[in-house]
Order: C-alpha cells, then structure tokens, then sequence
C-alpha cells in the first residue's frame, strides 16, 4: 500500500511542535497493529498495565497500589492525546487528516504509538472556514472512529463513566490546540476555535469550556478548564492536572 506524500509532509511537520505530536512516518503497512484495534482487550490490557507500572514507580510504590480505575483514565488521555495532536496540526496547517485505515500502532517501550501505514488521507472540506473543515475531520476520523470505540471497549472492562473518557479525549485536544498554538502562532485562533466546536457535538459536548487569560483579554492564550475529573488526584503522589474541575477542599476531602 502506498503512502500519500502529502499526507506524510502532514504529519512529519506535525510531529516538529513536540513528542506528542510525533507519528512514525517511516514505519510502513507492516508496523504493529492496525489502529482499529485499539478496542482489542488485550491492547488495552497491555497499555494500562503499562501506564500503571509508570505511575507506581514514579511514586515508589507497588502497581497493585495505583488504583486501576485512574490507570485506566491516564492511558486512555495518553492514546487520545497521541492521535490527537498529530491530527489536529494536520488538519489545522495542511487541511489533511489521516483516516483510520492509514494508521497503525507500533509497540515501543512497552507503550503504543502511533505510525503511518499506508493509503489516501483525508482532505478537508473545500470553502469552508479552516477551522470548522479540521473539526468536521477529527470527528470523522479520530473521535467517531478510534476514540469513541476504544472508550466503549475499554468501559466494558473497568469500571469508568463515558464523560469522564470523554473528558480526557477533550483535554487531549485543549492540549493539542495549547501546544499548537504555542508553536505556530499564525494558527493559534483556529486552534482554539477548533475546540471550541468540537465541544459543541457529542461526545465532548459540555466537557470542557475556556475562560479568558488572568493577564486580561487578548493578552494571552484563553484557559481551558474541563468540567470532568481524570482520577489522576488518586494516585499517590499523582496532584492535580492543569486543568481539573474539582475545588481543593474537595480533594482533601
């Protein structure tokens, strides 16, 4: 299977605003596992086994310590957030996105990360304003696609609430949209404004909202504060992410 050079000059220049933005472009069809079979139980097993034993050697403790509901959480945020940011600076910069059909996972580290396979990508929607044609990408082929179906699976083994996945897939992309923003200036109001519209559709609808920057507006990227919790203040040791959604007394309660 051949691989769409622009689609590739898409995600190699995604994958220069940083790691999370990084797809292997150079794998070919027969890297890991095709990216639909992120649903797989043993995948997903495998990945929060992983995720897992890195929170609890970070804070020294035995896996069996971390509680399995936050493991599961903090990896499913990690997959959303590395097929997300590439996507998101392809769609955004190159007005491409790569279906779910082009990408595999490869396994490195224990981990999963994603790697170009091979096929057409997807160009976005002539005439339309950028931001609005990137959004109707990413929920095609990476919320719809591979995010809406790992979550069910993953859901059917651990006991999670689907807006709290959901949750993270839209802190995954509020990161994106950060990042990309940071590094490529010219796309910054269109970073944002992609979020903004993917949080008025199902599923991230209500997850997640911006606030203006302390510095005032217009002198600074706006916030994003996010409306469900991660678990992530459950780890030993874990604290909180920039974004989370619960008062401090409640989580010393």
């Amino acid at each position: 299977m051949t691989v769409d050079p622009a689609l590739r000059t898409a995600l190699a220049d995604a994958a220069t605003v940083n790691a999370f933005f990084a797809v292997d472009t150079a794998s070919g069809p027969g890297a890991g596992y095709p990216v639909s079979d992120l649903r797989r139980a043993d995948l997903l097993d495998a990945e929060v086994a992983a995720v897992r034993s890195g929170l609890a050697a970070a804070a020294g403790i035995p896996a069996g310590a971390v509680e399995l509901r936050a493991a599961a959480s903090a990896a499913y945020q990690g997959l959303a957030a590395r097929l997300m940011a590439p996507q998101t600076a392809a769609a955004l910069c190159h007005g491409i996105a790569a279906p779910p059909e082009t990408l595999r996972w490869r396994m490195a580290r224990g981990r999963l990360y994603p790697a170009l396979g091979g096929g057409a990508g997807a160009a976005a929607a002539a005439g339309r304003p950028r931001a609005e044609a990137a959004a109707d990408l990413l929920a095609e082929h990476v919320v719809a696609a591979v995010l809406v179906p790992a979550a069910q699976a993953l859901r059917a083994r651990i006991r999670l609430a689907p807006r709290l996945l959901y949750g993270n897939a839209a802190s995954a992309l509020a990161g994106a949209a950060a990042a990309l923003a940071a590094a490529r200036p010219g796309h910054a109001d269109d970073a944002f404004t992609l979020v903004r519209l993917l949080l008025q559709r199902p599923p991230l609808r209500g997850l997640g909202a911006y606030s203006p920057s302390p510095a005032g507006p217009g002198e600074g990227p706006p916030v994003f504060a996010r409306t469900t919790c991660c678990l992530y203040y459950r780890v030993p040791g874990g604290g909180v992410c920039g974004d989370c959604p619960i008062p401090a007394r409640a989580r010393r309660g």
